[in-house]
């Protein structure tokens, strides 16, 4: 494991008054959260996102961080072909929640409030919204491809995240795609939000909750 306390904690990505608006939405906080990433500390992104993780888990006493290198995640139960990757782990389990690359620009709502969903009261769901979540029955890995500048992509990240929250046979990841080209040329993508699952059915474009657990539910 990495010594997170060598990693610096002054991140640039969180400036001050981004700093007092996480951490005003962390004081909500009730439970423990712990955050594992996957990192390779000669690349830069592996870099910024361990400076952007130590930063956070300073502005909340509920959040943890453990950091790894890549042969010492692969036990961590979370997709780590696409680096940097980090999960959030509630219980000592993985949520199924996971972010690779660095959730800066729009994508930095998505990764607050996917702790705050996690380890705080939450955002609030419909009835309806829990019991079709509750219907899902088969297992489904969801790939969330966006851009930092999206506008739509973040509430499509969060959906994808709080049903995989709410159902153990979900999996939900947000990937960043200007980071990973092999992604870009094995799904076509030319347009973002883009929903993958299971690595066959693509859906383009802004989408509910209960539009993305429909889709999860048609899914073979």
């Amino acid at each position: 494991m990495i010594d997170c306390m060598q990693i610096s904690a002054d991140s640039p990505l969180l400036d001050e008054k981004t700093r007092e608006t996480i951490h005003g939405v962390f004081g909500k906080l009730n439970q423990d959260v712990v955050i594992k990433a996957v990192v390779d500390m000669k690349e830069e992104k592996s870099l910024e996102m361990a400076s952007f993780l130590r930063t956070l888990t300073e502005l909340s006493d509920h959040i943890a961080l453990e950091l790894y290198e890549p042969l010492d995640g692969a036990d961590l139960g979370m997709e780590i072909s696409h680096l940097p990757a980090t999960g959030l782990f509630f219980n000592g389990e993985y949520t199924g929640v996971s972010f690779h690359g660095v959730p800066g620009g729009k994508e930095i709502n998505s990764f607050v409030i996917g702790i705050y969903n996690l380890a705080g009261p939450g955002q609030e769901l419909s009835k309806a919204a829990v019991k079709k979540i509750g219907k899902l029955k088969r297992p489904a890995k969801v790939k969330v491809c966006v851009s930092l500048a999206c506008h739509h992509c973040p509430g499509v990240v969060i959906a994808c995240q709080r049903i995989a929250m709410l159902s153990p046979l979900v999996e939900a990841g947000m990937y960043d795609a200007n980071l990973y080209p092999d992604l870009v040329e094995k799904f076509k993508i030319e347009r973002v939000p883009l929903v993958i699952i299971n690595d066959k059915d693509v859906f383009a474009g802004p989408r509910s909750i209960e539009d993305l657990t429909q889709l999860l539910l048609d899914a073979k």
